[in-house]
């Protein structure tokens, strides 16, 4: 006997007395389970991986391959700046030139454009864009031609190409800036290429053509308009005119006539009397000088007279020569007398010469005064005539206002009319291709080897489906933890499989994983049942006969080991314990129920010291209370008595005995790989979920 045979079993216990274990999250959250699972159904798991690896590679090779080629068009919505009134307005704010943009886009891909590149290419007769017709859509144009529908095969292939090409064609707005990306996806990587080029270049080309378009439009507007504004302006003009002759209110340069004599009246009537001002002071001087309050040589025009200025020259020559005879001769000579009569004719001269002065000026004072008043005279007269005219000068402003008006706007159209005429040769815009279509590098798609990763990925995802689904589909029990979910009732052991029964009487080895965990189970029922005794457990199933009946010999043995007094009583109809022990009692147990002496011969040695009471079918006939009745008589002079009982839900007997209160302890296995759950829950409805039952796992050595 090894070291752990001679050990107490009691050190093997894996749980508290007594108390259930906990119930765990669903199996199927446990990494355990899952991987339990998988490994007993390694087969299932594969399987699909293949049919999906043979399916991608069909999608290779029978799919054609679809390459995208790309474009890049700058939409600048500020346009070009080349006259100073465009038809379009610019420098819009940014959330309005984001919506420029998007509808441009939109322009971009409209059929208008699309149509063109259909035509150009001619897609209406690509077989990649325009596939034959199937039997469907010949049945579906039968339909339609007995309902009255019609259309000419080309323009059904023309729209058919045009909403292929529509459906391979995509454009967006490259974040954060004005660049759109155009890309078309083709089965050929030139004709993407070619595609993705053509759509670029035949929305420069439309986006010219409309904006001429519209320019033109706009000039023929305008122009339409020249006529009826030149008639209008003539109108204006003819009427003005009629009413400035009727009323004699003639004038230029936008004056009347009797404005502006007037106002040279004015200005010469003001010029006359600052010439009389000016004659007048003048007058005064000469006649102050003539009177001789003021000196010669204070007035002006006396002193700039040339005649004045030569007599005053000869006068003082005189003089000097005049004194000099004086000085030289004395003031008595002869000669003195012929010098002052010179002296004497000299000053006539100058004055006569300034009563000359003072008379022209006298005249010129009263031509002067004469003109002023007869200025004066005019210009009120003029006034009387001005003011007789001013309610006809006021119509007459009115009527030139509105010539003025009407001219102002004829010639903003005319001007700007010529202006869109000149624009209409004119581009502006901005838009251009800043990245041309080239050759796609490769097809779209992810990549052969990730389609066959992902392949392989989603075989083995539903093989481990499927193999996760057929653990509920199989029926069977699988795991402790499916087994606790599904009794309500707690597993107080988990065996693992163990090789046949041993059937040579001797004591077993106690050096497997089995016979530890088997020791861990007597201590358990010891710590919950050993209170009084002797400890008396039945042990039963539902479909497990051979598990049970190895679980009530081995926990038999491990109490012997411990020293205990162990009874072990076969009491299930298929005898298995006693055929597989090969004992034989000298007496039955009907031999004692009937002569009610003791059990003397009844009980046979079993291994390990074990007493063994096999199964008599006769006590049976007389009554499961009178057998059960036995038992418990046999068992008073024992410490442990098992007790292998028939299968609940099938064996009326043994559900008999295992309600039968008297016993209180009750162990119910379950094979993890042969128990089925259906039977597992008749039996459970049989004997009731009550406290005293407990639930044990055997051949659980397929749980990870």
């Amino acid at each position: 006997m090894t070291m752990v045979e001679r050990m107490p079993s009691r050190f093997f216990v894996g749980a508290e007395p007594g108390r259930p274990d906990a119930t765990p999250e669903p199996w199927f959250l446990d990494p355990r389970e899952i991987r339990r699972a998988l490994r007993a159904r390694w087969k299932l798991v594969l399987a699909p991986a293949p049919l999906f690896l043979l399916a991608a590679l069909a999608w290779l090779v029978l799919v054609p391959s679809q390459y995208a080629a790309v474009t890049q068009i700058l939409m600048d919505p500020r346009g070009l700046h080349v006259v100073k009134d465009g038809v379009t307005p610019s420098d819009q704010a940014s959330d309005a030139s984001l919506l420029l943009v998007d509808s441009q886009i939109r322009v971009l891909i409209s059929d208008e454009v699309l149509r063109r590149v259909v035509e150009r290419f001619k897609l209406d007769r690509d077989p990649e864009f325009v596939r034959p017709a199937s039997l469907l859509d010949k049945a579906r144009g039968s339909l339609s031609s007995l309902f009255g529908a019609s259309g000419g095969a080309a323009a059904d292939d023309t729209l058919t190409a045009l909403r292929a090409l529509r459906d391979r064609t995509v454009a967006r707005r490259l974040e954060r800036s004005f660049v759109v990306e155009l890309s078309v996806t083709s089965e050929s990587r030139q004709k993407a290429a070619d595609l993705t080029q053509a759509i670029a270049e035949t929305y420069l080309d439309t986006v010219s053509e409309a904006q001429a378009q519209i320019t033109r439009k706009a000039g023929e507007a305008l122009s339409g308009r020249l006529g009826e504004l030149q008639d209008s302006l003539r109108r204006a003009e003819d009427k003005a005119q009629q009413f400035r002759a009727a009323n004699n209110l003639v004038g230029t340069r936008g004056q009347l006539v009797s404005e502006q004599t007037l106002t040279q009246l004015n200005q010469q009537l003001g010029a006359a009397r600052a010439r009389v001002a000016e004659l007048r002071g003048r007058l005064s001087q000469i006649e102050a000088v003539t009177n001789g309050r003021a000196d010669l040589n204070s007035v002006t025009e006396i002193v700039q007279s040339s005649t004045i200025a030569q007599l005053r020259a000869q006068l003082a020559q005189v003089e000097a020569a005049r004194a000099d005879t004086v000085a030289n001769l004395g003031p008595r000579h002869p000669t003195l007398r012929t010098s002052e009569l010179q002296v004497q004719s000299l000053r006539s001269q100058i004055e006569a010469e300034i009563r000359r002065i003072a008379a022209a000026t006298r005249n010129d004072y009263k031509s002067a005064q004469a003109n002023e008043a007869s200025l004066a005279a005019t210009l009120e007269s003029r006034k009387n005539e001005a003011l007789s005219v001013d309610k006809s000068f006021v119509r007459l402003r009115e009527l030139e206002r509105q010539v003025e008006a009407s001219r102002a706007v004829y010639e903003s159209f005319l001007v700007r009319a010529r202006e869109l005429q000149e624009q209409q040769r004119l581009d502006t815009s901005s838009a251009r291709i800043i990245s041309p279509a080239s050759l796609p590098a490769r097809r779209l798609g992810p990549p052969a080897a990730l389609v066959f990763a992902a392949a392989l990925a989603a075989g083995l995802g539903i093989g481990v489906a499927l193999a996760l689904l057929a653990v509920p589909a199989a029926g069977r029990i699988g795991s402790r933890r499916r087994l606790q979910q599904i009794a309500g009732l707690p597993v107080v052991a988990t065996l693992p499989k163990k090789a046949g029964i041993r059937g040579d009487g001797k004591a077993l080895r106690a050096d497997t994983a089995y016979d530890v965990a088997v020791a861990r189970l007597g201590s358990r029922l010891q710590r919950d049942f050993g209170t009084t005794r002797p400890t008396i457990v039945l042990v039963t199933s539902a479909d497990d006969r051979v598990g049970k009946s190895e679980l009530a010999r081995s926990l038999a043995v491990s109490a012997a080991l411990d020293g205990q007094r162990v009874l072990l009583v076969d009491a299930d109809p298929a005898a298995v314990l006693s055929g597989d022990l090969r004992l034989r009692a000298r007496r039955g147990i009907a031999e004692v129920l009937r002569t009610q002496t003791g059990f003397s011969g009844t009980l046979v040695d079993g291994p390990s010291g074990v007493k063994v009471l096999p199964f008599d079918e006769e006590a049976l006939r007389l009554g499961t209370t009178a057998y059960a009745g036995a038992i418990l008589s046999a068992a008073t002079t024992f410490d442990s008595v098992f007790v292998d009982i028939g299968l609940i839900g099938t064996d009326v007997a043994a559900e008999r005995i295992a309600q039968d209160e008297r016993f209180p302890a009750l162990l119910l296995t379950a094979s993890a790989a042969r128990s089925s759950v259906a039977r597992l829950r008749r039996a459970l409805d049989a004997i009731g979920r009550e406290p005293r039952a407990h639930l044990v796992m055997t051949d659980a050595d397929s749980e990870a």
